[in-house]
């Protein structure tokens, strides 16, 4: 096994992150993901609503983990902000301006950060979950489902990780 990293450029970088953020929230992937994380869909504003907040909870997954391990903060911002025009450009250029969405997106990131922030007697990742959930359903659920919420994130940010750990960001 080799320890030679991926020489890529930062924009090359960004549609790494663009792809795997596709692959996690195609129409079949959300579906499994409300199921599995007790979200029903009973009809098409139901499965927006839900992609919404799941592309957006993987925006800042992304993100989180980035910013975690990309040691270089210009060259992570600058990562980072590829990535998310690409995301805008494909997903929500016809539903508001840039700005205006990316003021949104943050507002939702500051959400995130501090359930992750929050002290929890088990782990920030429960508050982490009962956001979502509440993103999603207006309000927490309280059941085991959430438990599904909580080692998807840890799986992903672990996942990301390894995978960001395999380039070499010029």
């Amino acid at each position: 096994m080799s320890d030679k990293k991926i020489q890529v450029t930062r924009e090359e970088f960004a549609k790494v992150l663009c792809y795997w953020l596709c692959t996690v929230t195609t129409e079949k992937e959300i579906k499994k993901k409300s199921k599995d994380f007790g979200f029903r869909i009973r009809n098409k504003d139901d499965l927006y609503k839900i992609h919404s907040e799941l592309l957006i909870f993987n925006m800042w997954l992304i993100v989180y983990t980035c910013e975690a391990l990309i040691y270089d903060e210009k060259k992570c911002n600058e990562c980072l902000d590829m990535f998310h025009r690409i995301v805008y450009r494909d997903f929500y250029k016809k539903e508001r301006e840039f700005g205006d969405w990316m003021h949104f997106v943050f507002q939702k990131y500051q959400q995130y950060y501090a359930a992750r922030e929050t002290e929890h007697p088990s782990t920030p990742l429960w508050v982490v979950a009962k956001l979502v959930s509440k993103n999603v359903l207006g309000e927490s659920q309280m059941d085991l489902k959430l438990v599904n919420v909580m080692t998807y994130e840890a799986l992903t940010v672990e996942h990301l990780g390894k995978t960001i750990k395999n380039y070499d960001i010029e």
